[in-house]
């Protein structure tokens, strides 16, 4: 009984956590709630980690579990991101880097995913899943290599 308790009360938690605004955070600049100037980044299968040169301080990542978008101004740009590590902690699967270019749209919703089978980064819109732009990895390190080289 004390089981289908504490599972009640982590779906009740998980449940409200879905149902929640995401948390917004700006970069380089980008106006907060002014959807007719800016784009929404999701993160999907791949870390976001820099635009257009600028790496992100990872002080201002948040926990890759946390209900985070990212808002960027409309237009082109170059967004870095890096594979979400997967496999087995003795065997994981190798890190790859991205530099996707993007033309992105004021007021849309977008998704940054990898096929991982095919070692393609997408974005995507979220409305229609039409992918807007794809990149193959520019680097590719082992597991444990400390990170993507974005210079």
């Amino acid at each position: 009984m004390r089981n289908v308790l504490k599972a009640c009360v982590c779906l009740s938690f998980l449940m409200l956590a879905a149902c929640s605004k995401p948390r917004q955070i700006a970069v380089n600049g980008a106006p907060l709630h002014e959807p007719s100037k800016t784009a929404i980044l999701q993160e999907g299968s791949l870390f976001f980690r820099g635009l257009d040169g600028k790496h992100l301080d990872l002080a201002d990542t948040p926990n890759p579990y946390d209900h985070v978008v990212y808002v960027l101004t409309s237009g082109k740009h170059v967004i870095y991101a890096m594979n979400i590590q997967g496999g087995h902690i003795i065997m994981p699967e190798d890190l790859r880097c991205y530099k996707i270019e993007a033309d992105l749209d004021a007021g849309m919703h977008y998704m940054m995913a990898e096929d991982k089978d095919r070692q393609i980064a997408y974005i995507k819109r979220k409305d229609t899943d039409v992918r807007i732009a794809t990149a193959k990895p520019f680097e590719t390190q082992t597991a444990y290599s400390g990170g993507c080289n974005w210079k």
